[in-house]
């Protein structure tokens, strides 16, 4: 892995980050959280009104938008330090005012952490799995399985070989939807699965504004399953 380390963060716009030299899984997130709402939580299920009188047929075409309610969009921006250190001692730091494009942020619902060198292939037969341990139909239109319907070759720095995993692309930036493990064959829980975002850094946001990433991740709010009940996610970064 060289130089490049992760480190597990809390969920947030904005993140300050800190990599350390090593190959271990990393146990512990640290970090601030800022939960900003975008839109409207009201849904208002009439599009339109009219007025009908018996005897005649009418041709009525609709169009309509609704909030999602499975998935969250996640954003901001990445800074932080190299550190030559036995742990809890520095030695000698670097200063990372603005991380490198190639540096990959990674999303997990797994507090234990991660190793990119473990991770494994994703193909269509995965993202039904996933969608079953998210509680989706793979059917319906914002499923896992319509959401990340692209291909992509994934690479990090600590990897010695590239994988293929789906992807989709969500404004400058490509995400990644992995497995974990590379040796389990099933998806059998949400901890099984990585979602990844290659940074580009002073991008243009979906607001307008700049940032380093944007990462879209599943969360399941359906009626009479996951509503009301947050989902706590892991983030790691690596450095490039």
């Amino acid at each position: 892995m060289g130089r490049d380390g992760i480190l597990g963060l809390a969920l947030g716009a904005v993140f300050l980050l800190t990599a350390f030299f090593t190959l271990q899984r990393v146990a512990v997130a640290i970090g601030d959280a800022t939960n900003t709402s975008y839109g409207t939580d009201t849904f208002t299920p009439m599009n339109g009104s009219i007025d009908a009188t018996a005897g005649y047929i009418y041709e009525y075409n609709l169009s309509t938008t609704e909030k999602s309610y499975r998935w969250v969009g996640l954003w901001g921006n990445v800074s932080g330090s190299v550190q030559l250190q036995d742990g809890t001692n520095t030695f000698y730091s670097w200063a990372v005012s603005t991380v490198t494009a190639g540096s990959i942020l990674y999303a997990l619902t797994d507090a234990t952490g991660i190793d990119p060198t473990d991770f494994g292939l994703f193909n269509s037969t995965y993202l039904s799995q996933t969608d079953t341990a998210y509680g989706y139909l793979d059917s319906v239109s914002d499923s896992v399985t319509n959401t990340y319907t692209g291909a992509s070759s994934f690479d990090s720095p600590s990897r010695q070989t590239n994988i293929d995993v789906n992807s989709t692309s969500v404004g400058s930036w490509t995400n990644y939807v992995i497995r974990a493990d590379g040796t389990d064959y099933e998806i059998g829980s949400t901890n099984e699965v990585v979602w990844a975002v290659s940074i580009n850094p002073a991008q243009s946001a979906f607001d307008g504004g700049l940032a380093d990433y944007e990462l879209l991740i599943p969360e399941n709010e359906e009626a009479g399953d996951g509503e009301g009940t947050a989902t706590s996610y892991y983030l790691w970064i690596e450095l490039n």
